[in-house]
């Protein structure tokens, strides 16, 4: 069949080439797709769908600004490779040709922050069938981030690969862009709901629940269904955890706090006797959705970072991806870097 695929990181395709900086979410400055969402992050779970479509060999592209957000993926995928790159569109080019050369026939391109639940062979024989250099999928509201490309028509310029006028498939399955904080409480909501077919991490002790191993939750504490505790998280006594709320690893939620309807980003700490309501908190920062207002509390009482287990996941996962490449381009003389082991597995670090 000769699959590849070429995710993005940080980078909107749409925007490959353009000047134009990207806006910044004021709250999470890394990218959506590599914070983890009920356990594991989206960049994870998009590889392993790419994985279990027969996709042969996957190459993850980071911009050279965001290398330090890659998280960890599972070392049982096969054939991944993670790339930091200078500038997006030559590397996409590259890359393209790179598959050419190795007989892949025909690459899926995409962004990282797009979470489809359609059927990719369909696709690609949707895109076979339409006898068109590229196909783009689309739903019911915009185009989307995601196209198949024919790998050996990488002579054209890349924009003019991607252009309007491509060949279109319909997605009418389960699709959400994750841009903003927004974004990611509606993916929450609608894992926990059974809206769509994601489910989080862990397993799910009692009906709407799910515990991610090393939980650690008091017995006086209030889990509400439906609701997802991380790994190695604590819920302290006479907690509150409610309404499609997600804590995520290594958070810790203090004496008497109320968590509703928000997400708990990792190695994030809330203080005591708090109601944390249609939020998402992410270290010391806190954004409200009803008001759409984001804050950064000052007292470490309040809020802060679980500073020891977030930068260690950092410094892994940046011996990780340098692992992974071994050629990954740190500036514009194409750097080289010696492949590393990773370093041994330690608390919020995995």
């Amino acid at each position: 069949m000769g699959l590849g695929a070429i995710v993005v990181v940080g980078a909107e395709l749409e925007s490959i080439g353009s000047t134009v900086p990207q806006e910044i979410d004021p709250l999470i400055l890394e990218p959506l797709a590599c914070i983890d969402v009920l356990g594991r992050s989206m960049l994870e779970r998009t590889i392993e769908r790419l994985a279990r479509a027969g996709v042969e060999v996957i190459s993850v592209l980071v911009p050279l600004e965001k290398a330090h957000t890659v998280p960890l993926i599972s070392t049982s995928f096969e054939n991944v490779s993670i790339q930091v790159v200078a500038e997006m569109n030559l590397a996409v080019t590259q890359k393209l040709r790179d598959f050419s050369r190795d007989g892949v026939e025909h690459t899926f391109l995409m962004s990282a922050s797009l979470y489809t639940e359609t059927d990719l062979l369909d696709l690609f024989y949707f895109h076979r069938e339409a006898r068109q250099n590229a196909t783009r999928a689309l739903d019911s509201e915009s185009p989307l981030s995601l196209w198949v490309v024919e790998t050996a028509k990488t002579n054209a310029q890349l924009e003019d690969l991607l252009a309007p006028g491509t060949a279109s498939y319909f997605i009418r399955d389960y699709v959400i862009h994750l841009k903003e904080a927004r974004d990611l409480r509606r993916l929450v909501g609608d894992s926990l709901r059974g809206r769509c077919a994601m489910r989080p991490s862990g397993a799910e002790q009692k009906p709407g629940i799910w515990v991610d191993e090393g939980a650690e939750i008091h017995r006086r504490a209030r889990v509400v269904a439906p609701a997802y505790i991380g790994r190695e998280a604590k819920v302290m006594e006479d907690t509150l955890i409610t309404r499609c709320s997600n804590i995520e690893r290594g958070c810790c939620i203090d004496y008497g706090t109320v968590i509703e309807d928000s997400s708990v980003l990792a190695n994030t700490h809330i203080g005591i006797w708090l109601d944390v309501c249609h939020s998402v908190a992410s270290g010391n920062k806190l954004m409200n959705l009803t008001r759409n207002v984001t804050l950064e509390i000052a007292d470490r009482s309040v809020m802060r970072t679980n500073a020891s287990g977030r930068d260690e996941s950092r410094v892994n996962s940046f011996d990780f991806y340098e692992t992974q490449t071994g050629n990954s381009d740190l500036n514009n003389a194409g750097q080289k870097i010696e492949p590393r082991t990773p370093k041994a597995w330690q608390f919020g670090a995995n």
